[in-house]
């Protein structure tokens, strides 16, 4: 289960402008699901830049706490003002220990500095994605899957069906409906191909040797031509 985390918020009201709010260094936000009525709340900013600074804070419950008790949620949305990056809405989904949740989780790839592909056979790593979306509890949500790539060889591929789970994890519906896709491979790398098309030194010097060879029977051919030509 990934790490908790918490944030404190308190109850907005209705008549109080986004605008307002922002200029005192709070943010508006909203905390929905759990059958219950969306709530409107506001956090500071400073806090919600702090735990953003946690890259895998989309994939962790959150405690937030409130004026009327804490409540678990993920986050869901961050909007920001695209001049300056600031946020200016938070999206809060509220979840417990019954709750099924779909969600894009980060994908972490260990023991890359000792890949077989890599360190024995000169190839490069590729990672195609970052992040896989699983379906879990709420409780069980991992904070980011590992990816080991210490057996893989060049050309091999890592899938998305090969990807190992914690227990009570899945890959999601979406995923399991789709053409299995793959997340990181080991391809050579294009140092390597020079190597491999560049001759040895054997036949460097057979190369050589025909060199000469023809350049000898060409001047004797041209020598040829000559006398010929003088006795005329």
């Amino acid at each position: 289960m990934s790490e908790s985390t918490s944030i404190s918020a308190e109850i907005r009201e209705n008549n109080i402008s986004a605008k307002i709010l922002r200029k005192s260094g709070e943010i508006p936000a909203i905390v929905y699901g759990q059958e219950n009525a969306p709530k409107l709340v506001k956090i500071l900013e400073k806090d919600l830049v702090k735990i953003l600074e946690n890259p895998s804070i989309f994939s962790q419950v959150i405690e937030l706490n409130q004026n009327d008790g804490a409540v678990k949620v993920i986050l869901k949305e961050v909007q920001v003002n695209p001049s300056n990056d600031r946020p200016i809405h938070v999206d809060f989904q509220a979840v417990s220990e019954k709750t099924n949740i779909t969600i894009n989780v980060p994908l972490k790839f260990i023991n890359e500095e000792v890949c077989i592909g890599v360190k024995q056979q000169g190839g490069m790593i590729s990672h195609l994605k970052n992040e896989i979306e699983l379906t879990c509890n709420a409780q069980n949500l991992p904070e980011f899957i590992e990816i080991d790539m210490k057996d893989l060889e060049i050309g091999s591929n890592v899938m998305q069906s090969q990807i190992v789970l914690p227990e009570g994890v899945s890959l999601s519906t979406n995923i399991l409906n789709n053409q299995d896709q793959p997340v990181a491979s080991v391809n050579v790398t294009r140092a390597a191909l020079d190597i491999d098309d560049e001759p040895s030194e054997g036949e460097q010097d057979e190369s050589e040797e025909s060199t000469d060879e023809a350049s000898e029977t060409k001047d004797a051919a041209d020598e040829s031509s000559s006398e010929e030509e003088s006795k005329d």
